[in-house]
């Protein structure tokens, strides 16, 4: 607890802000409090019980340990929901007084992120509703709800659809405000209970809750927090996110000598006195076989292959010293001695073995298959190539200098470390986020660092030195060699590394396939169920193809209709260098020939300019919108309408001035492409 001098409040601000050089190293322990998560506490607890001097020091602290203006500000709009309207905007008076005293005083603050405001028409209610349910964990609601069912209404479409949906804040980092507002006065117990356990289904640590209650709470919610961590089941220990009862766990050693620890999963129909096809499944950078490639894993056996889930050796349950370092001629290795387990098995036919990487694992099977002919088809979901990441950036951004100047560190760091100097490690995925952190490294985040993935056999952390081998990797300087055994790229449209599978699909030769999964992320197609709908059958039909000799049936007497529920297609912000203005695109099917999907424009916004390889084909089923094809006419287009876009075509199309427009679009796909996007409309 803090006087109302605030004193202690600015103590402690001092004490955060000595130590935030250190926010990222490994040393800290994950499973405390970082300097800026103290600072959301500090700012929402001072709010609530309305101790302007306290917030002051507590604004003072926060932007001194990263958060920026416009994070402070949510915090503040957010806290209208908890303390009330007169307390926020007490604090909002208190901290525009402070930002505009700070610009007079030379003082520039970084103001971070705009929020975003949710396109018209939303059904505020549902949207809200499915926010609601994500937090907890399910669909139920408190008793409140059907006494009063306005307040549950105002619940949804103000707190979970009009604050929760601005964004700027991740969800995590919302509970973490409301947990320390309500623990900082006394009577809230039972609202801070339900909220305790929000916390931790959002990935807030035991650890983490016991920092906020030290922090800033009174004597009674250290009671309620005891009882919270004693019948929750999110504060005991992880299960493993591929879960099967037919997996065994199996070890084996490489070509090295290293143990390596696998999951083998089995279909539940297997009788071992005959033989499988089988498909080794290699994990993510920096990832276990819990995460991901467990999860295609089990869900391939689900489909009647035996597969095998692995750890890379010095990762996870694989033996191999010292840990979390990455050697890539070790992890090519790996795919290797898997295939060398498989066919040593009785009900394993070994001229059908087959490969997926996934991530950083795709590149890695995509080497291995280049020299191992035992594998027989391979196949990549969201490929990185580590070695060009490394060497070049993501997206090619690090000049050859920059590179030169990474080497010269990692010899300095070889060398004093063998010198008896502490290992210096990295993380692959940060342990916090800030408000300069890109949408990507926020996915990614949302998988590795919370309840959707994250896993007890790994940080992410890794060896500096471990980048100097990488820069050496080269993953498709053979790749033509793999013909004429088949090679199947997936990747999704929106992937920050989707150039990667671009790039290897050029350089294979035949039989080749690139498959993009429309409107998908790098990290949706690790999990997210509407794209594994997608991906699954995929891999499925290519391993039948390729490995037993199946074909899909093309014949439409063996056709099944589809039906495809509205609760099941994957919604999106417009990103913004493909649109202007607020475009949420709300993706229906695709396949190999074709996508569908529902575009919603804002009032004014519009598609950057763009070309589609076969052709696109719109509905517009409300609004007034309009179109221009590259030289002519810009011409309106209202609900009812429909315009074709040829093949090859450059146009754009949108919403008019003063009126929203939403469109369907049936875009038609050429070898994996469905768009070519270009510079913004002017």
């Amino acid at each position: 607890m803090r006087n109302k001098t605030g004193i202690i409040t600015i103590v402690i601000a001092a004490i955060i802000a000595a130590v935030l050089p250190f926010a990222n190293s490994k040393e800290q322990d994950m499973n405390e409090l970082t300097a800026r998560q103290q600072s959301i506490a500090l700012i929402s607890s001072d709010i609530i019980k309305g101790d302007i001097d306290g917030l002051n020091a507590a604004f003072i602290g926060g932007l001194d340990n990263g958060l920026s203006v416009n994070e402070i500000k949510e915090i503040l709009v957010q806290m209208s929901a908890y303390a009330g309207f007169p307390r926020s905007l007490n604090g909002i008076t208190a901290f525009q007084n402070l930002i505009e005293k700070r610009k007079a005083d030379g003082i520039i603050d970084m103001i971070g992120n705009q929020p975003v405001i949710l396109p018209a028409g939303t059904d505020r209610n549902k949207y809200g509703a499915d926010v609601r349910t994500k937090l907890v964990g399910n669909s139920s609601k408190g008793a409140y709800a059907a006494f009063v069912p306005e307040i549950d209404d105002f619940l949804k479409e103000h707190l979970f659809a009009d604050i929760f949906g601005r964004g700027v804040l991740t969800d995590q980092e919302r509970e973490l405000a409301t947990i320390a507002a309500l623990s900082s006065v006394e009577g809230l117990g039972l609202q801070l209970r339900g909220h305790l356990n929000i916390g931790l289904n959002v990935g807030l640590k035991p650890k983490q809750l016991q920092d906020i209650i030290s922090l800033v709470g009174v004597k009674s919610s250290r009671e309620v927090l005891q009882d919270a961590l004693a019948n929750s089941a999110a504060a005991k220990p992880e299960k493993t996110k591929a879960v099967s009862k037919n997996k065994e766990k199996v070890q084996f050693k490489n070509r090295i000598g290293i143990v390596v620890a696998g999951d083998l999963y089995l279909p539940s129909n297997i009788d071992k006195s005959k033989k499988y096809a089988a498909i080794v499944v290699g994990h993510t950078f920096t990832g276990v076989k819990e995460q991901t490639s467990g999860l295609h894993a089990q869900k391939l056996a689900e489909l009647g292959f035996v597969t095998l889930a692995f750890d890379a050796s010095f990762w996870g349950e694989s033996g191999g010293q010292p840990r979390n370092i990455e050697v890539p001629e070790i992890r090519v290795e790996d795919f290797s001695a898997a295939v060398d387990f498989l066919s040593n098995q009785p009900f394993i036919d070994a001229d059908k073995i087959g490969a997926i990487g996934i991530c950083g694992g795709g590149g890695y099977s995509i080497a291995a298959a280049a020299i191992d002919h035992r594998i027989k088809a391979v196949a990549t979901v969201s490929m990185y190539d580590l070695g060009r990441a490394r060497r070049q950036g993501l997206g090619d951004t690090i000049p050859y200098e920059q590179r030169m100047q990474t080497l010269e560190r990692i010899g300095r760091l070889r060398t004093n470390e063998f010198g008896g100097q502490a290992r210096t490690d990295t993380f692959g995925v940060p342990a916090t986020i800030t408000a300069k952190d890109s949408q990507n490294t926020r996915e990614f985040y949302d998988y590795y660092r919370t309840p959707r993935a994250q896993s007890q056999n790994t940080d992410t952390s890794y060896s500096l030195t471990s980048q100097a081998p990488m820069m050496n990797f080269f993953p498709f300087s053979q790749i033509e060699t793999i013909s004429p055994r088949p090679a199947l790229f997936i990747a999704g449209e929106r992937a920050v590394s989707k150039y990667f599978s671009d790039t290897a699909f050029s350089l294979a030769s035949e039989p080749k396939e690139l498959f993009v999964v429309q409107n998908a992320s790098h990290v949706d197609l690790y999990d997210r169920p509407q794209y594994l709908k997608i991906t699954l059958p995929k891999l499925a039909d290519f391993f039948n193809k390729n490995l037993n000799g199946k074909t899909p049936p093309a014949s439409a007497n063996n056709a099944k209709i589809k039906v495809m529920r509205k609760a099941d297609f994957a919604k999106s912000k417009g990103a913004a260098d493909k649109f202007s203005g607020e475009v949420e695109v709300e993706y229906i099917a695709g396949s190999p020939e074709a996508s569908t999907g529902l575009v919603s424009f804002d009032k004014g916004a519009r598609t950057a300019w763009h070309t589609h390889p076969k052709g696109q084909l719109i509905v517009i089923v409300s609004g007034v919108g309009r179109v221009q094809q590259d030289g002519g006419e810009i011409t309106e287009v209202r609900a009812g309408d429909a315009v074709w876009f040829p093949a090859g075509v450059k146009h754009w199309h949108g919403a008019a001035e003063n009126f929203a427009m939403s469109h369907y679009a049936i875009t038609f796909v050429r070898d994996g492409i469905a768009v070519n996007w270009m510079e913004l409309v002017q």
